[in-house]
């Protein structure tokens, strides 16, 4: 079984997965951010990225700079999907080699991404599963516990103001204590197992 977990960046989707790996055996996540970063070393993507983007946003060891390239895109919404238009085809392949290559060996695999519906994932998975969170909450998360800093952790936000989420076959609404989130995610099991 695929299940994808998504929501807004800072809404605890990564706890949510961890929560999950701990309560099941024979789990595997695959973290899509993970991909997206590897899909920037591409030879091919690296190319796409300077015709479009210029040597700017590039290191001095020739790599994807991701600080100067969110920059960039974190404040153009036409520049992000300039962007995505480039990497998001490549993160999908690769996530659907990931799974082949992982289904043998797991009964569950996870799909940690935000942009499920965006890149087109949610059509590799059998069931999604919605994190959301107050926004200030999201923004205090990420600007404490990831050290983002305050004006990025707010575009981040801005940024997916009209991503779509849905649709989804649960929702958790992460915005309480580390137990409650546990007992919400005990419930989703017991009905994801049923079926």
């Amino acid at each position: 079984m695929v299940i994808g977990i998504t929501g807004p960046a800072g809404s605890g989707k990564s706890t949510v997965c961890e929560l999950i790996k701990k309560k099941l055996s024979n789990v595997k996540i695959i973290d899509v951010d993970r991909v997206g970063h590897e899909v920037l070393t591409f030879f091919s993507v690296k190319n796409k990225i300077k015709e479009n983007f210029g040597e700017g946003v590039f290191d001095e060891k020739g790599e994807v700079s991701r600080k100067k390239l969110g920059e960039v895109v974190f404040s153009n919404p036409k520049k992000l999907e300039e962007l995505n238009s480039i990497v998001h085809p490549k993160i999908f392949n690769q996530v659907e080699k990931e799974i082949k290559k992982l289904s043998d060996k797991n009964d569950i695999i996870i799909l940690d991404a935000a942009l499920l519906y965006k890149i087109g994932l949610h059509c590799l998975c059998d069931k999604i599963i919605y994190v959301d969170a107050p926004e200030d909450l999201r923004i205090e998360r990420l600007h404490n516990d990831r050290g983002l800093p305050l004006k990025k952790a707010k575009n981040i936000i801005i940024s997916q103001q009209n991503l779509d989420f849905g649709p989804y076959d649960f929702k958790i609404n992460n915005k309480s204590k580390l137990d409650e989130l546990e007992q919400e995610i005990e419930k989703i099991l017991k009905d994801l197992l049923r079926e």
